[in-house]
C-alpha cells in the first residue's frame, strides 16, 4: 500500500513539474511563444529595456522553476487526490465520527490549496506581463473564493441535519458547491498546462499532459461513482425507515 501511495505522489510531482522545461528553459529549448523572449539576435532577454525596469529574468527562471513545481504539486494534490478522497470517504465510509474525519480531511486539502494559490499569486505578480487575461489564473481565483464558503456550509448542513434529520438548503448548497469546485479545480490543472504550452513558459511534454489527464480522469470518475453509490444507499435507507414506520401503524 505504501509503495502504491509513493508511486502516485511521485507521478503527481512529475505531472505538476510539467510546467517547466529542461534547464529552466521556456519550453523544449526555443523561445517559441514565450512572452518573455527578447528580440535580440543572440536570444537575450528583452527585459533589459526600460519597459520592464530591472527585472532579473535569469534569477526569476532559477527561482521560478522551484515555485512552479511547488505550485503544481500542491494544487494537483489538493484537487486530484485530497478533495476527491475526502468526498469518497464520506460517501462510502460508515463509522462513528465520520463527518469529523471528513471535515478535517477537507480542511487539510483546503490548506494545501491555499499554499498553492499563494504561490500562484506570487508567480503572477513576479512576472511583468498581465496573466489575468488567461482562464487558468481567473478560475484559480474563483475556486479559491468559492472554497471559503464550503466549510461554513458544511457546518450548517451538519447542524441542520441533526436537528431536522433530513437535508436542508444548506445540505444541497454544500453538496453542489463541492461538486462544482472539485470539477473546476481538476479542469483548471489542465488549463494550466495549456497556458504553459501556449506561452512556452515551462511547457509540458505530451506524455505529461496525458499522465495528468489519466490520473485526474480516473479520480474524478471514482469520485462520481462514489457519489452515485452513496445516494443509492441513502435512498434505500430512507425507504427502509419508511417501511418500518408504516408497519408500526398497520
Amino acid at each position: 500500500m505504501l509503495n502504491n501511495v509513493t508511486a502516485v505522489l511521485l507521478g503527481l510531482a512529475s505531472i505538476a513539474a510539467a510546467q517547466y522545461g529542461p534547464n529552466g528553459q521556456y519550453g523544449p529549448g526555443s523561445s517559441g511563444g514565450n512572452p518573455f523572449a527578447g528580440s535580440g539576435g543572440d536570444g537575450s532577454s528583452g527585459f533589459s529595456g526600460s519597459g520592464f525596469g530591472n527585472f532579473d529574468l535569469d534569477g526569476f527562471m532559477r527561482q521560478g522553476e522551484k515555485r512552479l513545481i511547488a505550485h503544481g504539486v500542491l494544487a494537483s494534490l489538493a484537487f486530484v487526490i485530497f478533495f476527491p478522497m475526502g468526498s469518497i470517504l464520506i460517501r462510502l465510509g460508515s463509522f462513528r465520527g465520520l463527518w469529523i474525519v471528513h471535515g478535517l480531511f477537507q480542511i487539510f486539502a483546503y490548506i494545501v490549496y491555499i499554499a498553492a494559490f499563494g504561490l500562484g499569486i506570487y508567480i503572477v505578480r513576479s512576472i511583468p506581463v498581465d496573466m489575468l487575461g488567461h482562464h487558468h489564473p481567473i478560475i484559480g481565483i474563483v475556486v479559491f473564493c468559492l472554497l471559503f464558503f464550503q466549510p461554513i456550509l458544511g457546518f450548517l448542513h451538519h447542524y441542520a441535519y441533526r436537528k431536522y434529520e433530513r437535508r436542508t438548503v444548506w445540505s444541497y448548497g454544500h453538496l453542489w458547491l463541492g461538486r462544482i469546485v472539485i470539477t473546476l479545480g481538476i479542469i483548471n490543472g489542465g488549463l494550466g498546462m495549456l497556458l504553459a504550452t501556449d506561452t512556452g513558459f515551462y511547457a509540458p511534454s505530451t506524455g505529461q499532459k496525458i499522465a495528468y489527464g489519466v490520473v485526474a480522469g480516473v479520480m474524478w470518475l471514482a469520485w462520481v461513482l462514489s457519489s452515485v453509490i452513496g445516494e443509492r444507499r441513502r435512498a434505500r435507507a430512507h425507504r427502509s425507515v419508511e417501511s418500518r414506520a408504516k408497519g408500526q401503524y398497520a
